[in-house]
């Protein structure tokens, strides 16, 4: 077997962009069967593992933080190593979203005027109140007002957005009266109480001199006129807010009438999701519904399809495809006698979404060598998941383990924090899934289940789910096909003691797993 070594090798690992070998800093469609070969004449103990890394890695990140240091890790475990390197950009855009959004002050004052109103209209008792940072509960808006500012504000002394360990939110199917709010009423209730909050009334009257044309503030302006610099508001929830009159470019006359009801259905929301289980903790619920409905373009959907479409191109029927390349060189190399005693393939994050097409197009040409999975925190959809095991698990998936964090760690990896304060499967699952209608539209799903998820195979929330039922009872099937992280002491290729979505493909006791079920 080759020395290991400390910098990323080429022999190691292709780089894609769009699912596509080619020019640099690709790697050219040559390299595909220079480094088959040079696996099949190394005749690794193993066989051959390809790693697919997640779609949050830029691909620098990826040659200096993933390849270089696994492919020591798996030498060591006797197979050959190959990285599937690709870059989607779906990092940047989220890093970049949330720097811009906590600069706003419409976003900052909708997230605490639509969660002070879940407060006081979807808990048990019907009365406001939140555990304060010193963890007593308080009745107090005012503070809870400032609390957030000091959230927001990154303020040390803040641990946790405020009211997100309320213990008075009502449970799945406890009476929460938040889905029989009547919308106007409680528009009503809101627009009548905002002289109480001036910062809120400040930043939605900038926000609404931002959106008129210059000229139009003299006349249409409200408050002293001043326009916000920032506003990120999307043109739906502006013309929501700010009706206009049905001609083009023109924004409504200015009421809080409009805003009001804006807020309201928000509230009705979030509080709907309280009573049907779908929430993810006050504040990630809040901050998803709000850029669902105000911030559609920030989200990161758009980015989030475009990076699963990459790993389908992968395996497209065009000259430079990447992932086609390798499956078709494998099978020639099968009929040629030169094959891998076996394959193992090891996705993290989407790349258990590559791992599935992978599978697709190894089957559809005909691919024998057998072929182990290996799932590291999947964003994988149960849904896509459960159409994979009904084609592949007798195959590519009859050997097969996932580790994956338990819901508590799940809930405290805040991975987008003051901004949002759970994991990336939470933010993936709550804003950024979906699937297509029977119009060929596509439709974002409010908590779309993922596989890497253990929410979704506890409680019955989402026993009524086919696909969560078929993925739980596939994982059920046989010993060991899941790892719930941190385990320790299970037993060789049992443990893991990640704590952070990304932790996956660096800790110690996860790849110590991983190298025993390749040298089985």
């Amino acid at each position: 077997m080759p020395v290991p070594t400390a910098t990323a090798n080429p022999d190691h690992y292709l780089v894609s962009a769009n699912g596509l070998l080619g020019l640099p800093p690709r790697s050219p469609f040559e390299a595909v069967e220079k480094i088959l070969s040079r696996a099949a004449g190394q005749r690794p103990e193993q066989g051959l593992l390809i790693h697919f890394h997640g779609g949050l890695n830029a691909r620098q990140y990826a040659l200096d933080k993933i390849v270089a240091p696994l492919t020591d890790t798996y030498l060591q475990a006797g197979c050959y190593p190959l990285f599937f390197v690709w870059e989607s950009g779906f990092s940047e855009a989220i890093l970049n979203n949330k720097d811009e959004l906590l600069q706003d002050p419409a976003f900052r004052e909708l997230v605490k005027k639509v969660s002070e109103w879940v407060l006081s209209k979807t808990t048990l008792s019907g009365v406001f109140g939140f555990r304060g940072a010193d963890g007593a509960a308080v009745a107090d808006i005012d503070r809870f007002r400032q609390e957030y500012d000091r959230w927001f504000a990154q303020d040390k002394t803040q641990a946790n957005p405020p009211g997100e360990h309320f213990g008075d939110l009502a449970a799945p199917g406890a009476g929460t009266k938040a889905a029989a709010l009547d919308e106007d009423q409680l528009a009503q209730e809101i627009e009548q109480s905002l002289d109480g909050d001036p910062a809120f009334k400040d930043a939605l009257e900038q926000a609404y001199n931002a959106s008129v044309p210059p000229g139009d503030v003299v006349t249409k302006g409200v408050g002293n006129g001043q326009a916000a610099k920032v506003l990120l508001l999307s043109e739906a929830a502006l013309n929501d807010m700010f009706p206009g009159a049905g001609v083009a470019n023109t924004r409504g006359v200015f009421t809080w009438w409009g805003v009001a009801k804006f807020v309201a259905k928000l509230v009705i929301a979030v509080g709907g999701r309280y009573k049907n289980g779908t929430d993810h903790g006050l504040h990630c619920t809040v901050v998803e519904e709000v850029l669902r409905k105000a911030y559609g373009d920030l989200i990161g959907a758009t980015v989030w399809n475009q990076m699963k479409k990459d790993t389908l191109d992968s395996f497209a029927s065009t000259a430079n495809s990447c992932g086609m390349a390798v499956v078709k060189r494998l099978k020639v190399m099968e009929e040629a006698g030169a094959q891998f005693k076996k394959l193992t393939l090891v996705g993290h994050s989407t790349g258990a979404i590559y791992i599935c097409n992978f599978l697709d197009m190894a089957k559809a040409v005909g691919l024998k060598t057998r072929i182990e999975v290996i799932f590291l925190a999947p964003a994988l959809t149960c849904a896509r998941f459960a159409d994979a095991i009904d084609v592949h698990q007798h195959q590519g998936l009859a050997r097969f383990r996932m580790f994956a964090m338990q819901d508590a760690l799940e809930s405290q990896d805040r991975m987008l924090a003051p901004l949002y304060t759970r994991s990336l499967l939470y933010f993936v699952s709550g804003l950024l899934e979906g699937q297509v209608d029977s119009d060929g539209e596509w439709q974002g799903v409010i908590g779309m289940p993922l596989v890497g998820m253990a929410r979704f195979y506890q409680g019955v929330s989402y026993a009524q789910y086919p696909e969560v039922a078929k993925v739980k009872a596939y994982l059920g099937a046989a010993p060991g096909r899941v790892v719930w992280s941190a385990v320790n002491d299970a037993g060789n290729g049992l443990n893991s003691q990640a704590a952070r979505h990304g932790d996956f493909d660096n800790d110690p006791a996860t790849l110590k797993s991983i190298q025993f079920m390749i040298g089985q």
